[in-house]
């Protein structure tokens, strides 16, 4: 009886979600998202945060959308038991205690139902990308060379500063960045190093990280996080420039880039003028977050009023190890 019934509940399914039919016999049935359903950044950030960010974010598209395949479920059984008691269907008489018992569960057995993954993976968020090169160590302290309470104006700049591995990338040794800063501020600068230069003496924060503010997907906040935390698979090193291999990205030179302190809500004028695609071992990365979502209490929108707008998609690449599975087995 329970063949005929499985065989009867398949033959309405494939009649009118003939479409949706899978090799296997099952039919994947699918939630579409309403064009305003977002997550917020707290949401994603929680996301990105998590042990696995691939299972966090299908966890809260359940928590969102498990009551709608409930109602999609009952209706569809409702659908299909009316096609079966039709006068022109298999069971024109109804349908005997036994086999309304069992429809349930033959109705479940042949269905499977889809969240909308791919809409929340293709969600941008403004994303604000800070370095540690090991200056977190120095509470960031060692991007701010110009003098404050504690500054030695004759000071070189210190080996382990991010915006001197800045400086290094785009091909500017360490002596031509510290001669640049000691000109202090002007009105046109041109160029990587006297851009730098207007960004030093515009920070009036001790403690200001270099970043970057790019526009990005759910999906690539995803890639690039679970990437972040292989940086602790040997043990957490205070000293990022210890932290093993986590694979890479490059922004393109368009990128918005300035130093930003998120702790005192302050920062420069965030226009260091890149000359060439940064290349950013993640590793290095200290943290890669929707705004105001990271550490801190303050996110640059908050901070400089700024509209999404400042954020542009420059993200050019994401280059994860080519056994991140592996190596994320043994960061558990």
């Amino acid at each position: 009886m329970s063949t005929e019934l499985k065989s009867a509940v398949a033959a309405v399914l494939n009649d009118r979600y003939y479409y949706a039919r899978q090799p296997d016999g099952t039919f994947r049935m699918e939630i579409y998202a309403d064009y305003r359903d977002e997550l917020d950044s707290k949401t994603a950030a929680e996301i990105c945060q998590s042990a696995d960010p691939a299972l966090a974010f299908l966890e809260k598209l359940e928590d969102c959308y498990f009551e709608a395949e409930l109602l999609y479920r009952d209706e569809l059984e409702k659908e299909i038991r009316y096609a079966l008691t039709a006068p022109d269907g298999p069971y024109p008489d109804g349908l005997s205690d036994a086999e309304e018992e069992r429809l349930s569960d033959t109705v479940m057995e042949l269905t499977y139902w889809v969240y909308p993954e791919d809409h929340f993976l293709k969600q941008e968020f403004c994303t604000v990308i800070m370095l540690d090169t090991g200056d977190a160590n120095y509470d960031f302290s060692l991007n701010s060379p110009y003098p404050c309470w504690y500054g030695d104006y004759d000071a070189r700049l210190h080996e382990k500063s991010s915006l001197l591995w800045l400086a290094r990338q785009q091909g500017y040794t360490k002596t031509q960045l510290w001669r640049a800063l000691r000109e202090g501020d002007m009105r046109d600068p041109k160029g990587f190093l006297e851009s730098c230069r207007v960004e030093c003496a515009n920070l009036p924060s001790h403690m200001a990280a270099v970043t970057f503010l790019v526009r990005m997907t759910l999906a690539d906040l995803i890639a690039i996080n679970r990437c972040v935390r292989l940086q602790d698979r040997n043990g957490h090193f205070y000293d990022a420039t210890k932290n093993p291999y986590c694979g890479h990205i490059v922004l393109s030179k368009e990128t918005m880039c300035g130093l930003f302190d998120p702790w005192a809500g302050g920062g420069s004028v965030l226009e260091i003028q890149l000359e060439k695609d940064v290349r950013i071992p993640i590793r290095f990365i200290w943290s890669a977050l929707p705004d105001g979502c990271g550490y801190g209490r303050y996110g640059v929108g908050s901070v400089y009023g700024m509209c999404a707008s400042a954020w542009q998609d420059t993200l050019v690449k994401i280059a994860p190890p080519k056994n991140i599975d592996k190596l994320e087995s043994v960061a558990v």
